[in-house]
């Protein structure tokens, strides 16, 4: 049987891992340089794939600027290929709308250049999410090829059809033998003939196809320059032969289309496998990476918040309302943030000088999104911060991001000038000033609240046309709950002041949950940066709250237990790493236990100071007395919620036994509240576990009954890889020492977490309310909704500008399984909509209006454009 070898130049180039970025930056200026020669010199050399990324243009170009016109004309005319991604991340320790800008940027940063590749390239991901088949599907991307999560166990081949869970479907490919199969032609014509020939049989024996993927290349490495004339030679022998082999310097893109070729009509030989690919055999997924240098995880969730579900809605918000949209400096942010998101920066897997540059990033898209944000709340609330704390600011606005109304705890900052903006030591005077206030709600009922700080401090004024002033205020922190804030919208509030603060009554509502569910588990760790490894004669140490350091914290909003503990433990593995130190000492623990007036999740703030090393912390939750029998684990996933087997299939493998998630997880089953009605989920108890940027899971369920989830808090390791994974250095900071904060919640309802909605108390938590305070508007409306969906379980992905047109992008997705009916998305004030792909291309004309109505079918993705009047 005749075969077509396509021979892949390429490099797979991994911005910063075992060098830091600077450092392998100055490689890929070398890489591309000698690149650029070969391809002006030699007419044999025909393609190189640049890993389907186009960062590393921008990375280049900012030291070689002078060669983007060769960069554009090789291109262009198919020499090298770039794109769809800006970069390639993990797909799990990011969100799906990240997933989804990498894409959406790549692909128009690609075009620039002149044309990008419609290929689902996925070489090195650690698994790869449910949702990404309907991701590619909504870039035009029919194919997928992927290094990871699938395995060619028993009779599989290495073709395969890849169905996500709305039912998209991919072509999809396995590079069994990995992207260096053909790291390295032989020079010799007779030698290279060898290599291909035993190349084309190991790969036929697992091929449907007889088009074979031979990727010549690897990590970082230069183009083999001759190996345009060595295929030459090899093609010019298998013509001598006469059997029909041919041998081609091809793309990626001429390789799925031979194999799509191949096999049409054959489609019934094809495996379909539904979902996620994680299988996990041997630990091929290196799934410590979920929990190596926790600290990153938690950066990564503060500026996704920040700047997906706060800045960019909120300057949509404005912008809706009249104010300009600050797309160039929202899409530099993106942009900044997803420098942190390849596998093996995210994934924590790199050296120590690596992940320390990831941080000022973090640092400085943080700045952004709030820069942002404030300027948003500014134009929507007619604040002027450039003339400082005014006396008639008497109006507090409450803005809600998500799609739905939403009651909450939210923290605002009221300030009272004590004078003008003025430099220098000016007098304050403290008497202009209120001592106290009231917060009414619209229609005038008092709202309880509690302050938790007051100061008189000087605010700096900052104004475009007179250098920083300064200006004393009286600043008041306070809290309390905001009740039914409208669905991307706000509610407006009003302080009155008075003489003296207000007091109210502490709130005597009970925990709905016992703290004592609550425990801490420390083992041992002797694994590395990419998986976890627990020593042979592992000794697992235990800490409860003990009510004996119980302190407590209550007020009108609010009632907090406060357990400070000092928890003794070793101080490293021991010397043979087959066990821990017989030496401990001690580590301080604080939890805050708080339960807000009216919500039903309650919320825990953990704060240790890791003293110690080689080892991982966890918070385990005991669910036995909620959960009685059956429970089953849901965990979310970008744009889906994944069903998950309480043990896992490849852990008899060597597969790990925990799971990634997004922001939360929920064990179901039969527990308090059971009932014979099926409706709904009603007949089951769920027990949800949230998460403020703690990626792994893990769920415990023994013949004893035991039903427990144990969070991943911490894990400490000391090199990059012991385990065979990468390079053998010393990573003394992936031991995370000092002080840590984690936040997680957890909620107990009497549905499944379908029926009660638990991702809105996940997102709520992740997002918090944010409050403004602005001039007494009269006329102003009370409170507002600027977008409007109507059913419950449609969740909103992204609300933006389009990027290249003056309309709006409302993106959402149905989590459930179930298909929904007459979704309806509206849009106040806009005259007209249409459907878009994710890649924001019209896929049906314009209709009049501003509201879209559509079915959504299970776990689908919609993406609508909606267009204003011409301002």
């Amino acid at each position: 049987m005749a075969h077509t070898l396509h021979v892949i130049s390429h490099t797979h180039w991994d911005r910063e891992w075992y060098l830091p970025y600077q450092l392998f930056r100055i490689r890929l200026v070398d890489l591309l340089d000698h690149l650029l020669d070969i391809l002006d010199t030699d007419t044999d050399f025909k393609h190189f794939s640049l890993d389907a990324q186009t960062i590393v243009l921008e990375d280049y170009l900012q030291i070689h600027p002078q060669n983007r016109e060769r960069l554009c004309m090789r291109i262009n005319e198919g020499r090298i290929a770039v794109g769809p991604w800006y970069q390639l991340n993990d797909e799990f320790l990011v969100s799906g709308e990240s997933t989804v800008r990498s894409l959406l940027i790549g692909s128009h940063i690609a075009r620039e250049f002149g044309c990008t590749q419609k290929i689902g390239y996925l070489p090195d991901q650690f698994g790869n999410i449910s949702q990404m088949p309907q991701i590619f599907k909504g870039f035009g991307i029919d194919n997928a090829i992927m290094g990871r999560g699938y395995q060619l166990v028993g009779d599989r081949k290495m073709e395969f059809i890849w169905e996500g869970p709305d039912g998209s479907r991919l072509l999809s490919s396995l590079m069994a033998f990995w992207y260096n199969n053909a790291q390295y032609f032989p020079s010799a014509p007779t030698d290279a003939l060898e290599f291909a020939q035993n190349l084309r049989k190991t790969m036929a024996e697992k091929s449907l196809s007889n088009h074979l993927l031979l990727m010549n290349g690897v990590d970082h490495l230069a183009a083999q320059p001759e190996i345009g004339s060595v295929i030459s030679a090899v093609q010019a022998m298998f013509d001598t032969a006469n059997e029909g082999e041919h041998i081609t310097h091809s793309t990626l893109e001429s390789y799925m289309n031979g194999v799509r070729a191949d096999l049409a009509g054959k489609e019934d030989q094809l495996a379909r496998v539904q979902g996620e690919l994680r299988e996990d055999r041997g630990g091929s997924c290196l799934a410590g990476t979920l929990s190596a240098r926790m600290y990153l995880k938690q950066a990564n969730r503060e500026c996704q918040t920040a700047l997906e579900w706060q800045a960019e809605r909120l300057c949509a918000f404005a912008w809706i309302g009249g104010a300009q949209y600050p797309r160039d400096m929202l899409r530099y942010a993106w942009k900044l943030l997803m420098e942190n998101h390849p596998h093996d920066s995210i994934c924590g897997c790199s050296v120590d000088e690596t992940h320390a540059d990831m941080i000022p990033r973090f640092r400085q898209t943080l700045q952004i999104a709030n820069e942002l944000t404030d300027r948003a709340l500014d134009s929507l609330s007619e604040r002027n911060r450039t003339q400082g704390a005014v006396e008639s600011a008497r109006s507090l606005t409450v803005y809600n991001t998500l799609n739905w109304p939403r009651t909450d705890p939210v923290t605002a900052v009221i300030e009272f000038p004590l004078g003008a903006p003025a430099r220098g030591n000016a007098p304050r005077d403290d008497s202009r000033a209120p001592r106290g206030f009231k917060i009414l709600a619209p229609g005038g009922a008092e709202i309880p609240f509690a302050v938790i700080h007051v100061e008189t401090v000087p605010r700096q004024v900052i104004n475009p046309r007179e250098l920083p002033l300064d200006q004393w205020v009286r600043r008041f922190k306070v809290e309390f709950v905001a009740t039914l804030v409208p669905s991307c919208g706000y509610r407006t509030y009003r302080i009155e002041p008075c003489d003296v603060m207000p007091r109210y009554p502490e709130i005597s509502e009970e925990f709905p949950i016992s703290p004592y569910l609550l425990s801490f588990e420390d083992g041992g760790e002797v694994g590395d940066e990419y998986l976890h490894v627990a020593p042979l004669r592992d000794t697992l140490y235990s800490l409860r709250p003990d009510r004996s350091h119980l302190a407590q914290e209550a007020n009108a909003v609010r009632h907090t237990m406060i357990f400070r503990q000092q928890w003794e433990l070793p101080v490293s593995a021991g010397d043979d790493t087959q066990s821990r130190s017989g030496n401990t000492i001690p580590c301080a623990i604080t939890t805050r236990m708080t339960r807000w007036a009216g919500l039903e999740r309650v919320e825990f703030e953990t704060t240790f100071d890791n003293r110690v090393k080689d080892h991982r912390l966890r918070a385990r939750f005991d669910c036995g007395a909620l959960i009685q029998a059956d429970p089953y684990l849901f965990t979310e996933q970008p744009f889906d919620v994944v069903a998950r087997p309480l043990i896992n299939p490849y852990g008899a493998e060597g597969g790990s036994p925990f799971y990634p998630q997004q922001t939360f997880s929920a064990m179901v089953g039969k527990g308090f509240g059971w009932s014979d009605d099926p409706e709904d989920g009603a007949n089951e108890s769920s027990v949800t576990l949230i998460n403020r940027g703690l990626p792994e899971i893990e769920v415990v369920n023994n013949s004893e009954g035991d039903n427990a989830l144990l969070l991943t808090l911490l894990r400490s390791v000391g090199s990059l890889s012991n385990t065979g994974d990468g390079p053998l250095l010393k990573t003394p900071d992936a031991q995370c020492p000092g002080e840590h904060t984690f936040h997680y919640a957890l909620y107990h309802g009497l549905r499944c977490w379908k029926g009660g909605t638990v991702w809105r108390q996940a997102h709520q938590f992740n997002s918090p309310l944010i409050a403004v305070q602005g001039n007494a508007l009269e006329g102003r409306q009370e409170f507002r909704s600027f977008v409007e969906i109507s059913h419950p379980q449609v969740v909103l992905s992204a609300l933006k500008q389009t990027e290249d047109r003056n309309s709006l992008i409302v993106r959402c997705y149905n989590i459930t399984e179930d298909p929904l009916q007459g979704v309806k998305i509206r849009v106040p004030s806009a005259v007209q909509y249409r459907c878009v792909n994710l890649n924001e291309e019209p896929q049906d004309e314009w209709r009049e209006g501003d509201t879209f109505q559509s079915d959504m079918g299970p776990k689908r993705i919609i993406t609508v454009e909606f267009e204003f009047p011409t301002r």
